[in-house]
This record gives structure tokens, C-alpha cells and sequence, in this order.
């Protein structure tokens, strides 16, 4: 075999077995170029993706800042607007206040008359000072009194009025006890056509002190008791109201005569007496709560 042959061969040789490991290594790296491509690829279509975002906000911010700028404009309009009504006001500030100015001095001038003339109205106040303090002390006194005849007044209205009032009571007890005394009255005369004298003698006889009654009074019946042949009441008032022995006093449901009631014994705050002329059938019977009457000098 030629020498060149043998070079070939052995080249070749050499060659494919450099090529394996080459084979290898490149099968290697295009996996590695694919998926970097790939990864390129992806980082590519999210910058796309970010760029278009940024296009679009940053065509609404373009269109935000435009309608900013119409706002502004808008601002501007109104703003140049109160400017001008304002320089306008100030104008006429100015000129008032040139007025007030051309005012004032009068008014320094008018102030510095009256100055004087005050000077002549102080001692003038003074004096109606004085005079007028010497008539609110007087006036002052006058009221003190005033009050005090008022309330002297007022008192006695209230006293006349209370005693209207008592007077009032004491002719309608008057009047009640009038006509309770006629409508007893016809009852004793009554009870004597039909029964004869009233045993009031009786019991006057039997050691019961008679006495006629001093003073008038207005008693309660506070308990009655029955027996058989008597019924006895006991009221609530006694030796310290004036109550003695023998009183015939009256007693009354209202405007109906009940009945007579002859005190038979008296202690400090009560007193006990035997019901006569009563009639339970047609007038009612006696009982508590019923009122007790006596007029002085019967």
C-alpha cells in the first residue's frame, strides 16, 4: 500500500474518532441552543407583551395628560377671568378707599369739634350723672316701699280670702245644720204626737246629767254598739272639745236625719251616748262615719 494511502487511512481514522466525541458534544449542545432558543422566544414575546402594556399606558397617560391640559386650559380661562373681575374690584376698592379717605378727614375735622364741645358735655353728664343717681336712690326707696305694700297687700288678700272661705264653710254648716235642726225638729214633733214626751227626762231622772250644749260642734261617729234594748255611739270628741255630760247632740247621714244622741260619759278625746229617735226602717240605721252635731244652747 503507498505511504499516502497508509496517511489517508490513519487521518481518517483519527478523524472519526474525533468526530464521535464531536458528534456527541453537538447533539448536546443543540439541545441546549434549542431550549435557550426557546427561552429567547418567550423572553421576547413578554417584552412584546410589556412594550405593547407600555404603549398602551402610555397612550392613556398621553390622553390623561391632554384631557389634563384642557382641564388646565380651562382653569386658566376662569382663572384670567376672576383676575380681570378682581383688577376691576381693585379699581373700585381704590376708589373707595379714596373716598374713605376724603371721609375720614372730614370726620377728623368733625371729631376734632366735638372734642371741644365734649369737653363742655362732660361736666354737663357729670351733673345729670349726679342727679340722676340721687333719683334712682330715690326711686330705689320707692320700689322698697312698693314691695313692701304689696306684700302687706298680698297677705291680706290671701288672709281675706281664707277667711271668705271660712265664712263660706261656716254658713254652709249653718245652713246644714238649720235645716238637719228643722227636719229634727219635725221629728221630735212627730215622735211626740205619736209617742208622748221623749225619754230624755227619763234618763235625766235615772242619775244622767242634763245639761244644754255651750258652743257648737261637728263630731264623727267612730263605733256604735247594740243590745237589746239600747244602742250606744261613740264619737271623736270629748272633754278637750267642750263635751259634757247630757249633751243632746244630732245625728246625720248627709241632709237625713238619723237620729239623737244623749252623751252619757266623756273621756280626754271621745265620748259615749245613747241613739235616740232612731228608726233603721225608714231613715237607716246609725253607724259609722255618720256626722254628730250639736248647736249651742240646745
Amino acid at each position: 500500500m503507498h505511504i499516502l494511502t497508509k496517511v489517508f487511512v490513519v487521518l481518517v481514522s483519527l478523524l472519526a474518532v474525533a468526530l464521535v466525541p464531536l458528534a456527541a458534544v453537538q447533539s448536546s449542545n443543540q439541545s441546549a441552543l434549542k431550549q435557550q432558543a426557546s427561552d429567547k422566544e418567550a423572553a421576547v414575546r413578554a417584552a412584546r407583551a410589556e412594550l405593547d402594556s407600555e404603549r398602551a399606558l402610555r397612550a392613556k397617560s398621553e390622553n390623561d395628560t391632554a384631557l389634563q391640559i384642557k382641564d388646565l386650559d380651562s382653569e386658566k380661562i376662569r382663572l384670567q377671568s376672576e383676575l380681570a373681575q378682581a383688577a376691576t374690584r381693585l379699581k373700585t376698592i381704590e376708589g373707595e378707599s379714596a373716598q374713605g379717605k376724603a371721609r375720614l378727614a372730614q370726620l377728623e375735622q368733625t371729631l376734632a369739634v366735638m372734642t371741644e364741645t365734649d369737653r363742655a358735655k362732660t361736666d354737663l353728664t357729670k351733673t345729670l350723672s349726679e342727679e340722676l343717681d340721687a333719683h334712682r336712690k330715690l326711686a330705689l326707696d320707692c320700689e322698697k316701699v312698693r314691695i313692701d305694700i304689696e306684700q302687706r297687700l298680698g297677705k291680706s288678700d290671701s288672709d281675706l280670702r281664707v277667711a271668705q272661705e271660712a265664712l263660706a264653710d261656716l254658713k254652709e254648716q249653718v245652713s246644714s245644720l238649720a235645716a238637719e235642726k228643722t227636719k229634727s225638729d219635725q221629728v221630735v214633733r212627730d215622735y211626740t204626737a205619736k209617742f208622748g214626751q221623749a225619754p230624755s227626762d227619763e234618763s235625766a231622772a235615772a242619775g244622767s246629767a242634763s245639761s244644754v250644749a255651750d258652743r257648737n260642734l261637728s263630731a264623727r261617729v267612730t263605733d256604735v254598739r247594740r243590745t237589746d234594748t239600747e244602742t250606744y255611739a261613740e264619737i271623736d270628741a270629748g272633754s278637750r272639745d267642750g263635751v259634757k255630760v247630757g249633751w243632746l247632740l244630732t245625728i246625720g247621714d248627709g241632709s237625713r236625719f238619723i237620729g239623737k244622741l244623749r252623751i252619757t260619759s266623756v273621756d280626754m278625746n271621745s265620748s259615749v251616748g245613747i241613739v235616740e229617735l232612731e228608726d233603721a226602717a225608714s231613715r237607716g240605721p246609725v253607724s259609722a262615719g255618720q256626722r254628730v252635731t250639736a248647736r249651742k244652747g240646745q
